[in-house]
């Protein structure tokens, strides 16, 4: 089997959705790939490459407006379907920590979010620091929703008596995310 960029991204994938980031090494990729190791450093030089490629990979899957007609709205759908695709791959949310913002995908993202912050009224100064955000806001939310999915009803009473019982536990993480997106919007509309 010939290696190529494809390959070793969807192997990378299918150790992360068995076995997690934990799992994900270049011994086991060169193993899943059915080659040595050293064979697997003539196709990509080290593991912060293979994030990036796997993250670039995640950001294909997005998909976005072509116009910024309401920037409110642009920025909501590009945070729900980033949240989509973060939930189809098992530790996504590590990848995304682990990579550098430096692929072609990436960067349009980038650059339309960018841009969709300006249009909201966000000033050239603040736009990176609202981007890195709104970015930090998905990928911590994701995390903890995940964990959430892995708690037990005796585990979640717990928290509720240890929190207080009049603070709701709701497990409806879809309106749990776009009401964590409103407090974003509305602190970014006080600049």
């Amino acid at each position: 089997m010939a290696i190529t960029t494809e390959a070793i991204i969807k192997a990378s994938v299918d150790i992360l959705n068995r076995g997690g980031i934990e799992n994900l090494s270049m011994r086991v990729l060169a193993k899943e790939l059915n080659i040595k190791a050293a064979s697997l450093y003539w196709h990509i030089k080290n593991k912060q490459q293979l994030y990036d490629l796997i993250a670039e990979h995640i950001c294909q899957e997005i998909s976005f407006p072509q116009t910024i007609d309401d920037p409110k709205e642009a920025l909501t759908c590009i945070a729900l379907e980033f949240r989509r695709v973060l939930l189809k791959t098992r530790d996504s949310f590590e990848v995304f920590a682990r990579s550098l913002p430096r692929t072609p995908r990436r960067i349009n993202i980038i650059k339309f979010v960018l841009a969709a912050l300006n249009q909201y009224g966000v000033s050239d100064e603040n736009c990176v620091v609202a981007g890195n955000l709104i970015n930090n806001y998905i990928l911590s939310f994701v995390a903890d929703e995940i964990r959430a999915k892995h708690v037990s009803p005796e585990e979640a009473m717990q928290y509720k008596l240890l929190f207080g019982e009049q603070y709701k536990m709701d497990l409806n993480f879809d309106q749990q995310f776009l009401y964590g997106l409103r407090v974003l919007f509305a602190g970014l509309s006080a600049e």
